[in-house]
């Protein structure tokens, strides 16, 4: 409608503009879903004029916006001016400040300039839940101030992050109604490069304000921010920030984060659209009650809107780390336990990576924050390794530890102290003291007294059991720690005295590692040589029966042994074996008795003898013939002759995939020719099986006749002049026909097809006379045959 309103004034044409006025006013109001008094259509009248030359100007007047990214915030407060009884008209004061990014962090280039005139819509909620246009208007750009970037003292921070404040105010009487007023203000775009929000390139914000009828009855003025966040908070620093308002009414309020919403997009950089407005989609794991990560993490005092919380999870852009998040505070205002106005605050928080100028650190036993701890043992030198950074801003430094009665102090960088006395030593190191750029940390040191470790080892030489281990130890301070390793990979705590059952002989390194109360330490080892005969032994499997020949696996679990013990096995066929776990063949069926005998690297010696153990039966021996020999399809069909030994007790016979048979001397007719395969499985007394495979050759034969005359006469006799016989297999077949005059009448590929005295079998009939015929083929066995003669043909 606009569009054709601004032609029809372009070219002069008021008349239409007339029209298009008593169309708007008329026609278009009919339309409306809903019937009012006479009153209240002429105030909807009216509003809807108002708001027809409000678009109007717009169109004419403001200029053509862009599309504005790197928006980063904004807010809209209003302030209660007067109130005119007679009219019902109150006024108020509304201001709007839009937040941009002075830099872009995401280098697409210059961030596009907040607008000189802002577009703001003025929207009321009817009876009904329905929302109608009051106002489009423009409101001009009062003033840009750099928001100020925080001073972290010490601290080397990016200088391409920041912000500018865009204020827009102006006076904006509404009518004292009982629905809702909502003035809001639409644009496109955020940052590309926020963390929590899903497509943020394109997605834009709205900040409004909802003047409610309470309000307007009680002439209430909205809560403002004391103060602005920072324009960026320092990743793994400590964030405190009080995000407070003031409120002129003394209401209480109350603080929470919550949802930002979206506005304007990259089609439409700027819009005018009516409440509800579009909810920014946030993405996982964040919410719009956790848009922040932290440890701890980001949260909001509900009674005092401070900020608390240390953020983390940066990631690099364009060489710089960043990480950047739509945060929404909402504060509501309420009066006498009633709701009765809420505003919000939207903003990019920038976490950003600080460079501390000065860090203290030290190399440590564990930390806590800037507290370190350090353990040592009393009467004995250790050094105490400085690792504060970076060293050419620290100009002076100094050591001070004290143990509740004496004080210790120390000038070297790593200072290698001596404490006398067993107990803790409570100090610092303090970087660059006095000055705006220091910094401490705290040490603890627990001086712990002497230990002597020692321990006894107990087993019996040849017989392999447990191992006995038993602490003789000794120290000034209770042992806080006992560790016992056994040399095998495996280990033991906490224990005085304790047994040891060893899988494999060797020797063995044991190790005893205690630890007292203050962190001091002792350790000894001792080696000993443990190598006795296994106590039993076992093999898998404890019996074995099957068919010859037999290859069994012996898989020898005694223990203690390995590859330095002598194995001796008598397998009960006149062979031996010394593998720890051997494979040995049986070829003969028989019964045999099977010897172990070990011997350790000292000498200890255990043998055990497996009586009629290994069981190994007879197999049966597959075989069989066949008559005739030679095959064909002709004659297809053979008979099988089995000749398998005579303690077969079941067979089966394969002759193709899909045909078996369990006879002794089965027939079978083969369908096809060529190679065929026949298997044949059996199966004696003792269960064991043999099985044979042989081929035999089916021949493809064929016959073919082909006659001397015929009579095409259609008495169903000798009607078609064609050969006859077993065609099967035959290959690239021709037969031709010629009259005696050398002209070719008739041909085909078919050696089921005839001529039936017709050229070509569709033409003219052939008089009565001698023809002559071609006819070639190729057998199944690729043979090519052919004939030549002559025929006649009888009318």
């Amino acid at each position: 409608m606009l569009a054709s309103l601004a032609k029809e004034w372009r070219g002069g044409l008021f008349s239409g503009f007339a029209r298009k006025i008593n169309h708007l006013s008329t026609s278009e109001l009919s339309a409306t879903k809903f019937k009012k008094p006479f009153k209240v259509q002429t105030q909807y009248i009216k509003m809807r004029l108002s708001l027809f030359l409000s678009l109007l100007s717009l169109f004419f007047l403001t200029p053509s916006v862009s599309w504005a990214s790197h928006i980063v915030g904004g807010e809209m407060t209003y302030k209660f001016v007067s109130r005119n009884p007679a009219t019902q008209m109150i006024t108020y004061k509304i201001t709007l400040h839009v937040y941009r990014d002075l830099y872009s962090v995401s280098g697409n280039g210059v961030p596009t300039q907040l607008d000189a005139n802002a577009v703001i819509a003025t929207h009321q909620q009817l009876p009904n839940g329905t929302y109608v246009s009051v106002s489009r208007t423009t409101r001009p750009l009062l003033k840009k101030t750099d928001l100020p970037r925080p001073v972290i003292p010490c601290s080397e921070t990016p200088t391409n992050v920041g912000a500018e404040d865009g204020l827009y105010e102006w006076e904006q009487t509404l009518r004292d109604t009982n629905g809702s007023y909502f003035i809001s203000y639409q644009r496109c775009c955020r940052n590309s490069t926020i963390s929590n929000v899903l497509a943020p390139g394109t997605t834009g914000g709205t900040y409004y304000v909802e003047i409610t009828p309470e309000s307007q009855r009680e002439s209430n003025s909205s809560p403002v921010f004391k103060s602005f966040p920072p324009t960026f908070i320092c990743e793994g620093e400590p964030l405190t920030f009080d995000h407070a308002a003031t409120d002129e009414n003394n209401d209480q309020l109350v603080y929470r984060f919550c949802n930002a919403y979206a506005g304007a997009t990259s089609n439409s950089p700027s819009a005018t659209n009516p409440p509800p407005f579009n909810l920014v989609p946030y993405s996982v794991p964040y919410s719009s009650s956790a848009p922040m990560k932290g440890n701890p993490l980001i949260k909001i005092d509900p009674n005092t809107g401070s900020i608390t919380g240390t953020p983390d999870a940066i990631r690099s852009i364009n060489g710089a780390a960043y990480q950047q998040f739509v945060v929404t505070i909402c504060v509501e205002e309420y009066r006498n336990g009633q709701v009765i106005g809420r505003i919000f605050r939207d903003f990019q928080f920038n976490v950003v990576r600080c460079k501390k100028l000065v860090v203290s650190a030290l190399v440590s036993d564990s930390t806590a924050g800037k507290e370190f701890f350090v353990n040592g043992c009393e009467n004995v030198a250790f050094t105490i390794n400085n690792q504060s950074y970076e060293r050419s801003n620290i100009p002076s430094y100094r050591w001070e530890f004290f143990n509740g009665q004496d004080t210790f102090r120390y000038a070297d960088w790593s200072p290698t102290v001596t404490f006398t006395k067993i107990g803790v030593y409570k100090g610092a190191l303090l970087l660059n003291p006095g000055t705006p750029c220091s910094d401490t940390a705290y040490v603890t040191v627990k001086v712990g007294g002497r230990i002597y470790p020692n321990f006894t080892v107990k087993y019996d030489t040849c017989l392999a059991g447990d191992v006995a281990f038993t602490s003789l130890t000794t120290s000034t301070v209770p042992i806080k720690r006992t560790l016992w390793e056994f040399g095998d990979n495996t280990r033991d705590s906490n224990k005085v005295s304790l047994t040891h059952l060893y899988a494999t002989p060797g020797t063995k390194a044991v190790r005893l590692s205690l630890k007292d109360l203050y962190g001091c330490v002792g350790d000894t080892t001792i080696n000993f040589n443990w190598q006795p005969a296994p106590p039993i032994l076992i093999v898998e499997p404890d019996n074995f029966t099957g068919c010859a020949p037999a290859k069994v696996r012996f898989n020898n679990r005694s223990t203690p042994v390995d590859t330095t013990y002598k194995i001796v096995w008598d397998f009960g066929d006149g062979t031996f074996g010394k593998d720890i776990s051997p494979t040995h063949l049986f070829a003969k069926a028989d019964t045999y008795t099977v010897k172990l005998m070990i011997t350790s690297p000292i000498g200890c010696y255990k043998e055990a003898e497996f009586r009629s153990w290994i069981k190994v039966k007879s197999v049966p021996k597959a075989d069989f013939d066949w008559t005739p020999k030679v095959l064909n399809n002709l004659k297809p069909q053979v008979s099988f002759l089995d000749k398998s030994t005579s303690d077969v007790v079941s067979r089966r016979w394969f002759f193709s995939s899909k045909a078996s048979s369990v006879e002794q001397n089965p027939q079978f007719t083969y369908r096809d020719t060529g190679v065929q395969q026949i298997k044949l499985y059996v199966l004696n007394q003792n269960g064991c099986r043999d099985s044979v495979f042989k081929t035999l050759y089916v021949e493809p034969e064929m016959t073919f006749h082909i006659p001397t005359a015929f009579s095409p006469n259609f008495d169903s006799v000798n009607d078609e002049f064609k050969g006859t016989g077993f065609l099967f297999g035959m290959k690239a077949f021709r037969l031709s026909i010629w009259n005696r005059w050398g002209e070719k009448i008739f041909e085909t590929h078919d050696p089921t097809e005839g001529w039936n005295g017709a050229k070509n079998n569709a033409g003219r009939p052939e008089p009565e006379g001698v023809y002559l015929y071609e006819v070639e083929w190729t057998t199944p066995k690729n043979e090519v045959k052919n004939k030549r003669d002559f025929l006649t043909l009888f009318r």
